[in-house]
């Protein structure tokens, strides 16, 4: 059996721009979610997967923030898109773009939880919390 993330972190990102300014930050990110996201959460919930969706040269989406949620009971995951603006990293402002993906992770992972809650799914949802919680506040230390 493969043993997966509890909380994954892809990234679709839409240049060589978009990643050079930002892949070093998307790595430290997915490290933490890895280190500090380690469960268990229980239930019914296997893996969290997070997609970031960089605009780039190549390919821009437009949107900026949390989008797509779905919680899949029968395969056993939940996930959301988020979506990272060209203007959040083409200044090459490492703390400002750390700032967004903190805050949108965390945001997404707080409408994952509520949307998971409505379709009655069992889980620790204040442990997955607290958790995202420790690796946004060391991802911006």
């Amino acid at each position: 059996m493969v043993e997966r993330d509890l909380v994954s972190l892809g990234a679709d990102v839409g240049g060589k721009d978009a990643h050079a300014a930002t892949h070093q930050h998307i790595l430290a990110l997915r490290q933490l979610l890895r280190a500090r996201c380690v469960g268990p959460y229980g239930g019914s919930i296997e893996e969290f997967a997070l997609v970031l969706r960089v605009d780039g040269a190549v390919q821009a989406w437009g949107k900026s923030g949390v989008e797509n949620l779905a919680f899949q009971r029968k395969n056993t995951y939940a996930t959301a898109d988020v979506f990272v603006p060209a203007d959040v990293w083409a200044d090459g402002d490492g703390e400002q773009i750390r700032r967004f993906l903190a805050t949108e992770v965390k945001n997404a992972m707080t409408r994952i939880v509520g949307l998971a809650k409505e379709k009655s799914a069992d889980f620790d949802s204040r442990k997955l919390i607290r958790d995202v919680a420790s690796a946004m506040e060391s991802f911006l230390s």
